[in-house]
């Protein structure tokens, strides 16, 4: 009733103003031959990148954030649903924060991260104008990944890498991708529609462009760091799986080194 109730308040507007952004992100991954030690990789079968990529979506809410962000399961919803706390965004003289809930799919080569809703946080000016109720919100980001390990080939022989999942046409070697996309439909309050419409839709292009590729960057450079731990540290696959297990499991913000 809620979402029906928010689609009709905005059916009210003239979402005449229009932001389009689409992003592409790699992040090189350690491949698994270099993390373990070799006498480990020729006695035993170590996880590789596609199974931490196809673990259950619920772990998602464990990867590292960038700073002043989250990411966490959704009070009440499923396994599969997120919310995610973005940065503070700033538009010309108004600051807003975005909340966002998402939806993850996992397929067997990708997985899709996908929202039609977004709330807006900060400035009292938000709820002067009913800002939340005057825009139109779609985001989608497809995780792939390139996989060249495998722990040898059948009866015992010689560790061959091979590629076992989705490639990547940017680079080669181990690696995960995401590719981004977000649409906002906007009813320009006042005093922004005494700006030229081009003017508004640059600007909102140019913000959250910046806030997007940050984001992804973070949250990839996030997801290797945690695979290299969840590789090399068998303890510490367990535990994670048992995190992972709690609703509403909110990941502790840190800041990646981009070094």
């Amino acid at each position: 009733m809620a979402r029906r109730t928010a689609i009709t308040a905005a059916l009210a507007f003239h979402l005449d103003t229009k932001v389009r952004v689409r992003g592409s992100v790699i992040t090189p991954v350690l491949p698994m031959f270099t993390l373990l030690p070799t006498a480990d990789i020729a006695n035993a079968t170590p996880p590789t990148l596609t199974e931490y990529m196809t673990l259950p979506v619920a772990q998602y809410a464990l990867v590292p954030m960038p700073l002043n962000s989250t990411l966490s399961r959704l009070p009440g919803g499923s396994e599969s649903e997120f919310e995610l706390v973005v940065p503070p965004v700033r538009f010309l003289w108004l600051e807003v924060q975005p909340v966002v809930e998402a939806q993850v799919t996992l397929e067997e080569s990708r997985v899709i991260i996908s929202s039609k809703k977004c709330r807006l946080l900060g400035s009292p000016f938000i709820s002067k104008v009913k800002l939340n109720e005057r825009f139109e919100f779609f985001a989608t980001a497809e995780l792939t990944w390139n996989d060249t390990y495998t722990a040898g080939l059948e009866g015992g022989g010689a560790i061959a890498p091979v590629i076992i999942a989705a490639e990547s046409s940017r680079g080669s070697g181990d690696s995960i991708s995401a590719e981004t996309y977000i649409r906002v439909d906007v009813d320009t309050p006042m005093p922004f529609r005494a700006i030229p419409k081009r003017v508004i839709e640059k600007t909102g292009d140019t913000a959250m462009r910046l806030s997007m590729n940050f984001i992804m960057r973070s949250f990839l450079h996030g997801l290797a760091t945690d695979y290299a731990r969840w590789a090399k540290d068998p303890a510490y696959r367990t535990s994670r799986s048992e995190l992972a297990k709690a609703v509403g499991q909110t990941v502790p913000i840190v800041a990646p080194d981009e070094n």
